[in-house]
């Protein structure tokens, strides 16, 4: 649960994922495109797996995460961020081909769920914006004299990440 608390928090959901876009891609260019569809249509278990996929995707924001890693991550590691957004828009394509869809959560029976992430999920944009921030302020001083108040800002944002996805993975 702390794994994948910690990439809700930082919006790329990447355990949820990671690895779909690849399969998906694969799949699709043996020509089996249409198969993924079919079973998307007549496949209960393969429907919402897909449709789970999209709900994670329409929350994953590439903007906020990557705030994080200008701010967090290491110089060295830095060239794996290309690696992972080459994936993250593979698993979008993908999705969204099986599903026969043009945007995530295009299907009229997500509807309330599109409005709800629409309406809620930005909000949390400036929270992980003071998250990141105070991440960084920690970690670069641990004995400051406000660390105690860094803490606590840090724990509220975490909190309220949280609530604003309206999950913690």
């Amino acid at each position: 649960i702390p794994w994948m608390f910690a990439w809700t928090q930082t919006r790329l959901q990447l355990p949820v994922w990671l690895g779909v876009g690849a399969a998906l891609k694969a799949e699709i260019e043996a020509g089996n495109l249409e198969m993924l569809q079919q079973m998307y249509q007549d496949w209960p278990f393969f429907r919402s797996t897909i449709e789970l996929l999209d709900m994670v995707l329409a929350k994953t924001n590439k903007g906020i995460s990557s705030y994080y890693e200008s701010l967090l991550v290491p110089d060295e590691l830095q060239g794996i961020a290309g690696k992972i957004w080459a994936d993250l828009a593979d698993t979008e394509a993908g999705i969204l081909k099986v599903s026969r869809q043009s945007a995530h959560l295009g299907a009229d029976e997500s509807a309330d769920s599109r409005l709800s992430i629409s309406q809620r999920v930005p909000l949390v944009d400036p929270i992980n914006v003071l998250q990141a921030n105070c991440l960084l302020r920690m970690r670069h001083d641990e004995h400051a004299s406000d660390i105690g108040e860094l803490r606590d800002a840090f724990a509220i944002t975490v909190q309220g990440v949280a609530a604003g996805m309206g999950w913690t993975g």
